[in-house]
């Protein structure tokens, strides 16, 4: 990755909003009991508690596959980010879906701290919202999938 093409108002943006994406996953995996709490440490992110994992295996999953949405991102190309939670016989029972709408032509400029305030206002409301406060049945979940490599 050109460290050139970060320092540009575009790839800001399209860092910090793949950063976000890693937190918000990694908080919904964590809110779905998907994993036992164990496997998660709290940590501030944008002055909000989140979690983040633990587990070498499952923070590199989540980081890579978000990370590899980097350079799509940053072309306007991503669209929507889902995330599949699948069942024992790799049916979906759940899906998360993050719409992207980012303008992110030559001379657009997405204000950083009015993009922050944005994010940070979507993981403060992340553990309060209904669907995501009730965990997955467990010993049912066999997977989650995240589009990326």
């Amino acid at each position: 990755m050109d460290h050139n093409d970060n320092q540009t108002p575009q790839g800001e943006t399209a860092r910090i909003l793949v950063e976000f994406l890693e937190v918000a996953i990694t908080s919904i995996v964590f809110l779905k009991g998907v994993y036992p709490n164990g496997a998660f440490e709290r940590r501030r992110y944008m002055n909000v508690v989140v979690h983040k994992a633990r587990h070498p295996q499952l923070r590199d999953y989540i980081q890579s596959s978000v990370n590899g949405l980097l350079p799509f991102i940053k072309k306007g190309l991503v669209e929507r980010v889902v995330i599949i939670f699948f069942n024992d016989q790799n049916e979906p029972m759940e899906r998360f879906v993050f719409k992207v709408n980012l303008n992110l032509s030559y001379g657009s400029k997405v204000e950083e701290a009015n993009l922050e305030f944005a994010l940070r206002s979507f993981l403060i409301k992340l553990p309060v919202s209904e669907s995501l406060t009730k965990t997955l049945p467990k010993g049912k979940i066999s997977s989650f999938w995240l589009p990326g490599d």
